[in-house]
């Protein structure tokens, strides 16, 4: 029971770095003259769903989603908000739970022993990967289409496509590329700390991790000794 909750912590903490790191790419957004930027965010998701496969990619995204919603500046441009959410670009970020969802089940549960330059295992993750960056379009771009409407400013589909697809080709072509191979590689190394084969390998993963905690505050405590509070402030 000890070793079960001490996995279910491991299992958490992932969810919540790859979540971070979701939040964390809204600061490189550029905004295009249809109003959907171009960001790095769909990028990291994509990832917590390769790497973590299964469902808890999608807890990461579901957890960037819930911040967001909650006012915390974690959408592209560092905004947040509800009305974020249900604005013109709001469809794209249900779609990256989509995304998360589908991309995570093809990818599949990560495991230590997993091929990293295996064909098998990068073709599983290729498709994971093209069909999850596909999804995040499909609820985006009708919802876009609704939004403007109701603002006024209707658009037809083909205007639509110029706005929220036609640009971000060549970029998401480019992230594909970059998301298989580092997914191959990140896969047997989160594997080994959040499905560990015994309960013993547990334990050493747990006192891997509780090392490198007290290493840190060591190094942490080092840094500001000898400093006085305004110092450290500076």
């Amino acid at each position: 029971m000890k070793n079960r909750t001490k996995s279910s912590i491991v299992r958490t903490t992932f969810t919540a770095l790859f979540a971070a790191l979701i939040c964390l790419g809204c600061v490189i957004s550029i905004r295009l003259p249809g109003g959907v930027p171009i960001t790095v965010q769909n990028l990291f998701a994509m990832l917590a769903a390769l790497v973590l496969g299964g469902l808890q990619g999608a807890g990461a995204v579901g957890l960037f989603l819930v911040l967001g919603i909650l006012g915390l500046p974690v959408f592209s441009g560092a905004t947040g908000g509800w009305a974020i959410f249900v604005g013109p670009t709001g469809g794209f970020l249900w779609g990256y739970f989509l995304a998360a969802v589908v991309a995570g089940l093809i990818a599949g549960t990560p495991f230590v022993e997993e091929k990293k330059f295996k064909l098998k295992n990068w073709l599983k993750l290729a498709l994971a990967s093209l069909v999850g960056f596909a999804l995040i379009y499909a609820p985006g771009i009708p919802w876009f289409i609704h939004v403007m409407a109701g603002k006024g400013n209707p658009v037809n589909f083909t205007k639509a496509l110029e706005y929220t697809l036609i640009p971000f080709i060549p970029g998401d072509l480019l992230k594909f590329l970059v998301s298989v191979p580092l997914a191959a590689i990140l896969r047997p190394v989160a594997a080994r700390y959040l499905y560990p084969d015994d309960e013993a390998e547990m334990e050493e993963i747990i006192g891997e991790l509780e090392k490198r905690k007290r290493f840190l505050d060591k190094l942490g405590k080092k840094k500001s000794g000898g400093k006085s509070d305004s110092e450290s402030e500076k």
